[in-house]
């Protein structure tokens, strides 16, 4: 079961909610989000580590909500939008994490962010992007599934769905507040008189601008068609067609970063797959703050905070998990599919990574034995053994 099943239970209406869903939709229920249609692993080893977890999964997890079930919903017939806020989210100073779904030939409406870059990826379908930075001509190009948009700050652009099916995409922002400007609120918010002269009307033809919903959705595109053609831009990024930063065959990650593409010089997003029963080792960053997005999957994750407080709990589908610069943290597949996830860093430098091993290697054996207790021989087995790999089997 994927996003559009998931979605696909939500009542598309006509009128545009922006609150927090009604007990009956499917998504109030917070404990539904685990309910995703991704069995639980029949490998006896995750089956007795996860039964051994029970009692020690953290009740609270402060550092993360479920977009569908804890998201701000916006939904009308052109779609979905699953937002979240920073206040939401422990220790998350950095950005903002969207999710949508459009229907065919509906649009996220012109609009720009005042002071936030963003960076998206498509799920599924395709869409297209229009860009209008102030001089010149708009730039349009397409993106489809696993492709990535760049959209600098305050640049006027729209998100159209030129498939003939519904299309899923995650936009993410490098600041908490994003600012949303669209033609509604800007227009309603000049006196009409100032609006009128602005855009070269008459009071009478504006006057009922105030009245009118704010609507991020629209599917008003009478001359929109599914479009067939993929067209590249220089702001586009295909995930699949960048080298591994790392693969086996227990996953793979892939990094978007400023080296990949100079334009992106503000934020950066690395995709990580893990096949069933493999783990991403605990590990920490020193470059950054991030914002996981689960996509897909059932993980197992762990991570500790700026006070020493360990979390561990279950992730799914919809999961947006804060994790501020120098937390410890990692992952395990405990599902019977691939867990994909998405890091979205708040700069576009590749992120130094850190874990116990490679930070023990060079603190040396004495240290590492002196601090822990463990024996000479452990001690130096450490030294002697290769560095552990990104992902390993569990």
């Amino acid at each position: 079961m994927k996003h559009s099943a998931a979605l696909s239970v939500l009542t598309i209406v006509s009128s545009l909610c922006l609150t927090l869903p009604l007990k009956s939709d499917p998504f109030s229920d917070v404990n539904a989000k685990y309910d995703t249609g991704v069995k639980k692993s029949n490998d006896p080893r995750i089956s007795e580590f996860m039964n051994s977890e029970a009692e020690h999964l953290s009740k609270e997890f402060p550092y993360r909500i479920n977009l569908f079930s804890q998201g701000q919903i916006a939904k009308n017939n052109a779609g979905v939008r699953a937002s979240e806020n920073a206040n939401q989210l422990k220790g998350n100073s950095s950005g903002l994490v969207f999710f949508y779904e459009l229907v065919p030939s509906a649009m996220r409406v012109p609009h720009w962010h005042s002071n936030a870059n963003e960076i998206g990826t498509v799920f599924s379908g395709k869409i297209r992007v229009t860009i209008w930075k102030g001089t010149g001509t708009p730039v349009v190009y397409t993106v489809n599934k696993d492709q990535t948009w760049i959209i600098p700050k305050a640049t006027l652009h729209t998100l159209e769905n030129i498939g003939d099916e519904k299309t899923e995409f995650l936009v993410a922002y490098d600041t908490p507040i994003a600012a949303d400007r669209d033609f509604v609120t800007a227009w309603a918010s000049l006196p009409d008189a100032i609006l009128a002269r602005s855009v070269g009307l008459a009071v009478s033809d504006i006057e009922h601008i105030k009245k009118t919903t704010s609507n991020r959705l629209s599917k008003f595109e009478p001359n929109l068609k599914p479009d067939g053609k993929r067209v590249a831009n220089p702001l586009s990024n295909d995930m699949n067609a960048i080298a591994p930063l790392f693969q086996s065959a227990n996953g793979n990650i892939t990094r978007l970063d400023a080296k990949v593409n100079p334009l992106l010089n503000e934020m950066m997003l690395q995709r990580t797959v893990l096949k069933p029963g493999a783990i991403r080792i605990p590990h920490w960053y020193t470059s950054g703050n991030v914002l996981l997005y689960v996509a897909d999957g059932l993980g197992y994750m762990t991570m500790m905070d700026d006070d020493g407080h360990p979390y561990r709990a279950t992730v799914s589908r919809g999961d947006l998990i804060s994790v501020p610069e120098g937390n410890f943290h990692g992952l395990l597949n405990i599902g019977s599919e691939d867990l994909k996830f998405y890091e979205v860093f708040n700069n576009a430098k590749a992120p130094n990574e850190i874990t116990l091993m490679n930070g023990a290697k060079n603190m040396g054996a004495d240290v590492i034995r002196g601090t822990t207790s463990i024996s000479k021989e452990a001690s130096e087995k450490i030294m002697k053994t290769p560095l552990i790999s990104y992902i390993e089997r569990f």
